[in-house]
């Protein structure tokens, strides 16, 4: 018997030699390259299934596991909070929540309302006490790309800056929104005169932290505070008293989509180190992560057998099948408004040199009404092959239902 090519009979499955649907023969092995797929109705009926027990690489696709998880355990309407401190003097402490979306629009928000409470700040100090020190996620790389800033509890703008590299040699802001800093002027000497790019500031986790603090001090320069604003990481004063607290200016479940939508490691990764902590306390660590989503995954999902290294899918150590998958797919079926949608698929891509994933919901026809899928392929194909994949098992499934 050739498991590489299947039949389907109506809401079963059943392994055959030479399928056929009209005169076109589905040949999984071939179609799926070193891969795996499964395909059920909403109430667990597998339509297609091929090696969907064997585990392999998800890629991006692990984001909806990180994604439920942090709905199931900290609500959808969860807040980070950034506390903020004076001594009285002056000095602003701020105490970092690991909050991924400090972007320009909010650190110049969050400056604003530090201004009305300080005029003089000399001295910024920051709090990065929640997360460990140097978190290393594996798969990550020490490059310029966005997509390898370093996880903190406290970090401006994905510790990333949009710069650009002028003929003559400056380095300027390539947004008007974000002014020059010290540390985005030291980075934008690596681009190639005349090119604009958004760049990693450095695979050191401190500059990103180094380069919140210098943001916010420019943004309060702006809002009218007065000092020398020398930026530092340090412990907070038990005698230190709260002056602002902010709060993510959108709720959990609105950075998840955002997260799923642009599959945005740094955030992936933010959240699932805050799950970490939320389960075991601080400070957050890899192995605090990977056990609040074993934990999650094991009860909630009812998966077993199965590896979660980190919580963006950069890493190839993370494993899982296809079964696993679409068994969370049911779980998150009430979340699945916040998942995006491209050609007919309400789905989350991944995609790794080697990986290409696919996971989501589709509706074949009227009379199947919405079914879950999941493709796993782990081989070298081109970037927008899964959804050549997915369609040719839409198609199949629609043809076998007329």
């Amino acid at each position: 018997m050739n498991v590489r090519r299947l039949i389907l009979l109506p809401f079963a499955l059943i392994a055959f030699s030479c399928p056929v649907y009209g005169e076109t023969e589905l040949d999984l092995g071939t179609l799926l390259k070193n891969g795996s797929a499964r395909i059920e109705r909403e109430d667990g009926t597998p339509l297609l299934r091929y090696r969907d027990e064997e585990q392999f690489v998800p890629a991006s696709t692990l984001k909806v596991a990180t994604s439920f998880c942090a709905l199931e355990k900290l609500g959808g309407e969860y807040q980070f909070e950034t506390l903020f401190f004076s001594d009285g003097k002056d000095t602003l402490f701020v105490r970092g929540s690991g909050d991924p979306s400090l972007v320009s629009e909010t650190l110049e928000s969050i400056a604003a309302q530090l201004a009305t409470r300080l005029t003089s700040v000399n001295r910024i100090v920051i709090d990065t006490s929640l997360f460990s020190d140097d978190i290393e996620i594996d798969g990550s790389e020490r490059s310029l790309n966005p997509y390898d800033a370093k996880n903190a509890a406290f970090v401006g703008n994905f510790s990333s800056a949009n710069l650009t590299r002028t003929k003559s040699g400056a380095v300027v802001s390539a947004e008007k929104q974000t002014p020059i800093t010290p540390l985005a002027r030291q980075a934008g000497l690596k681009l190639s005169k005349g090119r604009t790019e958004r760049v990693n500031l450095s695979s050191n986790w401190r500059v990103g932290v180094q380069y919140g603090g210098e943001l916010l001090a420019e943004f309060m320069k702006r809002s009218g505070a007065r000092g020398a604003m020398q930026v530092s990481r340090g412990p907070i004063p038990s005698s230190a008293r709260v002056i602002y607290t902010h709060r993510s200016p959108e709720n959990l479940d609105r950075i998840v989509q955002a997260m799923l939508k642009y599959s945005t490691n740094f955030t992936a990764n933010q959240i699932f180190l805050t799950l970490g902590v939320a389960q075991f306390g601080a400070p957050a660590t890899v192995a605090k992560g990977q056990r609040a989503m074993r934990d999650c995954l094991e009860r909630l999902a009812g998966w077993s057998e199965f590896h979660v290294e980190e919580g963006s899918g950069l890493s190839r150590k993370n494993k899982v099948s296809t079964t696993q998958m679409n068994q969370l797919l049911h779980k998150f079926d009430r979340y699945s408004w916040l998942l995006p949608e491209q050609d007919g698929f309400i789905a989350k891509t991944g995609s790794l040199r080697g990986v290409n994933s696919l996971a989501g919901y589709f509706t074949p026809s009227e009379q199947l009404g919405r079914v879950r899928f999941s493709i796993l392929i782990n081989s070298e194909v081109p970037h927008l092959y899964k959804f050549r994949v997915a369609n040719e098992l839409r198609d199949y499934l629609k043809n076998r239902d007329r």
